[in-house]
């Protein structure tokens, strides 16, 4: 398929490219899930091939449609092969096996619960004594997790069900309708939900395993309710303002994890390539910085996913590093095209919601600003990759877009105060001048030998 750069350089809306591209990931997924399924029948250790943990990759594999879809377009599954590719080409113990295939088979349980399939799996609670049936907001918590964390989850129509050596417990169907509650050895939870189809994920261990940037909180009550109600006010108003990303944004993503915020900045977030589909952030009481965060992270996803398919850059551009509008320290080119895209949607977002609400002067002033910086910072970026980068033939018209798509936000701001763009022109031009070489793309530090331009050590070209 030949993409349209335009509607991946800003919200498209759930079109056939969008679709056409979550496929392309879902049938790598579906690839490596074979492999797997394969492994838990041949090579695995004999303890684990003595359970069926083949009847969930089976089950999870002849999925159709969007049931499919959803399976494998799953964060916590993106995790999963991400261990699969990293941990088990190597030899490991049998209890690592039991982990690693008894927590999938969580996928599979979400799957026939949603479906309302009768499913009996072998499965294996986390190291933190639960199973989590990932795609949905449940989750079973052991008070003592059974013999080796082994056990078997049985899906009916009308019931779910656990057994283990001396365990046994059942759920009514209506159980997973409700806020699901309950006391015993092993309990059935519930995980907020922020909007249908995205929860506040403070418990999977399979997924909180990945988040590595900042400090993990978990939160109940009414801390859990205040997370999610500010972000779910962040969504309803891009919803207005913006429907196209909001559709996007709302299908991929299907789980906001929180982080601890010690210190005190106005936000603070992450996302990662193998965890596609999940958002880690903190709290904020203002709709609009949580819909910034949102926006921003998600753009990353988006192109990571985006340039699973199209590399956009040419290859063996991996190492070389240049100087960062936004950072002290010098980024790739990759970091440098993420940045830019995501700023370029986040100010666009900004502008847009000036331009439709009023706000109180302090704050309207510092959404300004914010629109303002990130205008330079976008416009640097974009210089360092047209100047330095080799794009694909996708990527050539990617960046011109892009560069089309600044200068009319440059036209959108235009009403700002003209001392406040002049302001955050020269802060973006200080730092240009502490930390890049001169009036070039690379990054003062990485171009200087004790201080000399690294130029000067080279010998001139005949």
């Amino acid at each position: 398929m030949r993409l349209d750069e335009s509607r991946w350089i800003l919200g498209g809306g759930l079109d056939r490219e969008w679709a056409w591209v979550g496929r392309e990931r879902a049938a790598d997924a579906a690839r490596k899930l074979r492999a797997a399924a394969g492994a838990a029948r041949g090579r695995a250790p004999a303890g684990v091939r003595a359970r069926a943990y083949g009847k969930g990759f089976d089950f999870v594999l002849a999925l159709k449609g969007r049931e499919r879809g959803r399976v494998l377009a799953q964060p916590a599954l993106d995790y999963w092969l991400h261990l699969w590719d990293s941990h088990f080409e190597r030899p490991l113990d049998e209890a690592d096996w039991h982990l690693q295939f008894g927590v999938f088979q969580g996928f599979a349980a979400a799957a026939a619960l949603a479906a309302r399939r009768r499913l009996t799996l072998d499965a294996a609670c986390d190291p933190e004594g639960r199973f989590h049936l990932h795609g949905s907001p449940f989750y079973f918590e052991f008070d003592e997790a059974p013999k080796d964390r082994l056990f078997t989850v049985t899906l009916a129509p009308e019931k779910v069900s656990i057994a283990a050596p001396g365990l046994k417990r059942s759920w009514p169907r209506a159980a997973f309708e409700g806020a699901a509650a309950g006391e015993g050895r092993v309990r059935l939870r519930r995980s907020p939900s922020v909007v249908d189809g995205i929860i506040v994920e403070d418990r999977s261990w399979l997924m909180l395993h990945g988040v590595t940037m900042h400090g993990l909180t978990r939160l109940d009550g009414e801390k859990a309710e205040r997370f999610a109600s500010v972000l779910r006010a962040a969504l309803a108003a891009m919803s207005e303002r913006d429907p196209a990303l909001h559709a996007e944004l709302t299908d991929m993503i299907s789980a906001l994890i929180p982080l601890e915020n010690p210190q005190n900045h106005g936000s603070v977030s992450s996302s990662y390539t193998n965890l596609k589909g999940a958002i880690a952030l903190s709290h904020a009481d203002d709709p609009l910085l949580q819909a910034e965060t949102l926006i921003h992270e998600f753009c990353h996803q988006k192109m990571n996913q985006l340039l699973a398919v199209d590399p956009v850059l040419l290859p063996g551009q991996g190492g070389q590093v240049f100087y960062s509008p936004w950072r002290d320290d010098a980024r790739r080119l990759r970091g440098l095209l993420l940045g830019a895209h995501a700023f370029l949607n986040v100010a666009r977002y900004l502008a847009r919601s000036l331009a439709r609400e009023a706000r109180p002067e302090a704050e309207e002033i510092e959404v300004m600003v914010n629109v303002a910086r990130r205008v330079h910072q976008v416009d640097t970026a974009l210089s360092a990759l047209t100047g330095y980068a080799s794009f694909t033939e996708f990527g050539r018209r990617f960046i011109l877009g892009m560069s089309r798509e600044l200068e009319l936000l440059k036209h959108a701001v235009l009403w700002f105060p003209p001392a406040l763009l002049a302001e955050q022109r020269a802060a973006c031009d200080e730092h240009r001048r502490r930390f890049a070489l001169f009036d070039t793309g690379l990054h003062r530090a990485a171009a200087l030998v004790d201080g000399v331009p690294r130029a000067a050590f080279q010998a001139p070209k005949p």
